[in-house]
């Protein structure tokens, strides 16, 4: 991208600042804890409609036990370029009602709520980024392609399938989750996580009158865990 390209966004992005926090105040108004389908079909609803507005198809694939996810792709793309993954998540930690009791405020330049940081300003983030390349007719040498699950908090079980499969065809992908620090810097690695489940077979004694016969599962399964 040109040096002039992104003086442009630059300049619209600050032009386009109210319109930023309004469309965050937005999102964060609508309480979105994993476990509530509801809100989720609400918040989706409202990002749909927003994204058509940039030019964008969306469809929402609903879930078992949660909400469902949206997937969205331009609906005018060139098939020859490469994809580029933006990945987020509109579920949060906080329940039901939390905003009335910590509401959305600003102070000196910061506004908190519920949501707020994770992740609902990066996915202000991603509408306003395909917005500022759509008005300002930006040539991309990459194709833009959304995942947002309902489910990362808890532990992104039901939307795991479909973020390997957006994976394994895109070239690269962006986590819009919040940086680290004041500086801002963007986070290029993570720690993994784990889950093993392991079994452990014990044999049954009586503890008091023979406990050397048996064999402690127990005993066993802290040796294993260590």
């Amino acid at each position: 991208m040109k040096a002039t390209d992104l003086n442009k966004i630059k300049s619209f992005l600050e032009s386009h600042h109210n319109e930023m926090i309004d469309c965050l105040k937005s999102l964060v108004e609508i309480e979105t804890p994993s476990n509530s389908k509801k809100s989720q079909y609400e918040i989706f609803n409202l990002i749909a409609d927003k994204l058509s507005k940039v030019g964008y198809y969306s469809i929402q694939p609903r879930g078992n036990k949660t909400g469902r996810y949206l997937y969205a792709r331009p609906i005018n793309r060139n098939k020859s370029l490469p994809l580029q993954l933006l990945v987020g998540h509109c579920d949060t930690v906080w329940p039901i009602t939390t905003i009335e009791d910590m509401p959305i405020i600003t102070n000196n330049g910061q506004l908190k709520g519920p949501g707020v940081y994770d992740m609902k300003v990066g996915l202000t983030q991603i509408i306003f980024a395909l917005k500022a390349v759509k008005e300002l007719n930006l040539e991309l040498t990459v194709t833009p392609i959304i995942l947002i699950n309902s489910d990362e908090e808890i532990g992104s079980h039901e939307s795991t399938h479909v973020i390997k499969l957006l994976s394994k065809i895109s070239n690269r992908a962006f986590v819009l989750e919040p940086p680290l620090g004041l500086d801002g810097k963007i986070k290029t690695t993570r720690k993994g996580v784990g889950r093993f489940e392991i079994t452990v077979k014990g044999k049954a004694a009586h503890a008091g009158l023979d406990p050397k016969k048996g064999s402690s599962a127990i005993l066993e399964l802290s040796h294993q865990i260590q």
